[in-house]
């Protein structure tokens, strides 16, 4: 373990090894449906495979998974979702995507939503928090995920679980294969909630559980919602989790009053997980427990947020650019993940605010996220491959 001098801990081992195969798993559980995006389909002779429409390269996953048509082209790989190009076409990549994000303001101006004048009047005043994901530095390692995890008490789902599609996790690392099949470029983007200025989810929820703060988080308010799901199924980047059981047993009252006189007292082998008072202590007291039937969701560390702005009033002094760090962000072997104040232009993520191959995922949506991506750029010599 060593600590950089950003005050990020970064864990490694030196003597790890590979082992051989120790056994064989009959039903692997996977959440992912979307492991490809512009991957070239190709016969068995290697000869690529003609569009009967447009005569184009045909691309895989759009003849699979799109439901509009016979496999509409373009539909899921001319997205806002993954920007990539080659180190020698950089200027190019950044020209196209300057090209693709003011194409995507100009529809997203035609909307009634009064986005400038809630940034005139509130987002620009005080802070607002924002997060960079540079796709580059991304290994998929999934450090972040594990921190995500233990920060915010998020349950762990076991196969069955995740069989039913009731994973859990608040973050989670989409896995894109792009370029030929044989010989493909991986892209690892990490994915959470993206704290909408015009959140989709907000709109439908019939008991205002969710809501939007004046610096920018998008909120939840466990003890409000009723479970309807609206949220969920309203939200483009499906990044919002129902509480399908009550894994934390927070529900269970009787259980959870572990009385230590010896007439209620209760045995160890007669409670359940989570309700025995040292399996307790993994976690968080500083993030509420969610309890079966209410969504839950990313929430940019709120706790941590307001540790930083505590810390900072009882010193008597202004908010620092180090003084809120996500798990997320401090458990980034790779420094991939920058959060901080969007309106302090002194602060780290303002700076990466900035880059030219930058992009919002989904932009053209009008959902004005507060997560932002680099594009990711690769280095191959396709001359040399050819």
């Amino acid at each position: 373990m060593s600590i950089d001098k950003d005050g990020n801990t970064q864990y490694y081992a030196e003597d790890a090894k590979i082992i051989g195969k120790t056994d064989r798993d009959e039903h692997f559980a996977c959440v992912q449906y979307h492991h490809t995006m512009g991957v070239t389909a190709r016969d068995e002779n290697g000869k690529v495979i003609a569009d009967e429409s447009t005569g184009k390269p045909l691309n895989v996953d759009e003849k699979t998974i799109m439901t509009i048509g016979a496999g509409m082209q373009g539909g899921l790989t001319k997205r806002s979702i993954i920007y990539q190009g080659n180190l020698k076409d950089i200027e190019e990549l950044a020209h196209h995507i300057e090209e693709k994000r003011t194409e995507a303001e100009e529809l997203n101006q035609q909307t009634i939503y009064p986005y400038e004048q809630y940034k005139k009047d509130f987002y620009s005043q005080g802070h607002h928090w924002n997060m960079h994901v540079d796709l580059n530095a991304c290994t998929g390692c999934g450090a972040c995920q594990v921190a995500c995890i233990a920060e915010n008490n998020v349950p762990v789902m076991d196969k069955k679980e995740v069989h039913r599609h009731h994973e859990m996790s608040w973050l989670r690392i989409d896995r894109y294969v792009f370029r030929d099949y044989e010989n493909p470029n991986v892209v690892y983007q990490p994915m959470m909630c993206q704290h909408c200025d015009n959140a989709p989810c907000e709109n439908v929820c019939p008991v205002a559980a969710t809501n939007h703060s004046s610096e920018g988080l998008n909120q939840m308010t466990y003890n409000r919602c009723i479970g309807t799901r609206y949220c969920a199924n309203n939200c483009p980047y499906k990044v919002r989790r129902f509480n399908w059981l009550d894994y934390n047993t927070a529900d269970l009252f009787s259980i959870n009053e572990n009385y230590m006189d010896d007439e209620h007292m209760y045995t160890s082998d007669g409670l359940p997980f989570y309700a025995d008072n040292l399996t307790r202590m993994v976690l968080n007291p500083d993030v509420t427990v969610r309890s079966r039937g209410v969504i839950e969701k990313c929430s940019f560390c709120v706790q941590r947020i307001q540790e930083g702005k505590l810390t900072a009033k009882r010193e008597s002094r202004a908010l620092r650019d180090s003084d809120v760090k996500t798990a997320c962000q401090t458990a980034c072997p790779t420094g991939a993940i920058v959060f901080g104040d969007g309106n302090n232009k002194n602060s780290e993520v303002a700076k990466r605010l900035g880059n030219p191959l930058n992009y919002v995922v989904l932009e053209e949506i009008n959902v004005r996220s507060s997560v932002t991506y680099a594009a990711r750029v690769v280095n191959r010599d396709e001359a040399f491959e050819a």
